[in-house]
C-alpha cells in the first residue's frame, strides 16, 4: 500500500515547525537566476553544526495545525521531509509526536545550499508535490522541476510575482485538504 500513494516532499522550518516569535526570517524573496550555477554553500564542520542546530532549532514547536495535517496527508501521501538542515530533525519530530507520520528525512549533507539541494534532491526523488514556505526556493523549483510547488503563507513571502505555476496554501492543513479533495 505504500507504494500505491504518491510522494510528496515537505520543508521543515515555516512548514511544521514554527519560527521563533512566529517571524520567519529565513524566507527570502529575491529569486535565483534559475540558470545560473549555484554557489556553494558555507558548510560549518558537522560538530559545530550539531550544536548549532541544537541551539537554533530544538526549542521550536510544531505549527498548530501540523500533526492533524500530518496525519490527514498521511492517508494519502508518502511523506519526505526534505530539510535544508544540516543536522536530523529526527529527535524533535519525536519529541513532539510527528515522527510516525514521516516516510523519510532527507538533510542536506551536500555543498549546495538549500534550494539547489532542495532542486537536486526533487529530481531524484520525483514526487508529485513540495511544500515551502521560502520564496526563492519555491520560485526555482518551479522554474526547474516538474513537481508540482505550494508556497506556504507567511508575511515575509506576500507581495512578489511568483511564478504562475506556484499555488499558496495558508498553512498545512490547507494543503492536506487540497490533496485530500484531489486538487
Amino acid at each position: 500500500m505504500n507504494a500505491e500513494r504518491p510522494l510528496v516532499t515537505l520543508d521543515l522550518d515555516g512548514v511544521i515547525c514554527s519560527p521563533p516569535f512566529g517571524v520567519n526570517l529565513g524566507i527570502s524573496t529575491r529569486f535565483l537566476e534559475a540558470a545560473a550555477e549555484p554557489r556553494p554553500a558555507r558548510v560549518p564542520p558537522r560538530t559545530l553544526s550539531l550544536v548549532a542546530d541544537r541551539l537554533r532549532f530544538e526549542l521550536r514547536q510544531p505549527l498548530p495545525e501540523a500533526a492533524s495535517a500530518l496525519r490527514e496527508l498521511q492517508a494519502v501521501r508518502r511523506i519526505v521531509l526534505l530539510t535544508g538542515r544540516r543536522t536530523s530533525p529526527q529527535l524533535w519530530l519525536h519529541r513532539h509526536g510527528l515522527a510516525d507520520a514521516i516516510d523519510r528525512i532527507v538533510t542536506n549533507d551536500t555543498a549546495l545550499r538549500s534550494p539547489h539541494f532542495k532542486l537536486a534532491l526533487l529530481a531524484e526523488l520525483a514526487p508529485r508535490e513540495h511544500v515551502d514556505d521560502d520564496g526563492r526556493t519555491a520560485q526555482l523549483l518551479a522554474q526547474r522541476s516538474r513537481v508540482r510547488v505550494y508556497l506556504r503563507d507567511w508575511p515575509r513571502n506576500r507581495g512578489v510575482a511568483y511564478a504562475p505555476s506556484i499555488a499558496r496554501v495558508a498553512d498545512l492543513a490547507a494543503f492536506a485538504r487540497l490533496v485530500r479533495e484531489g486538487g
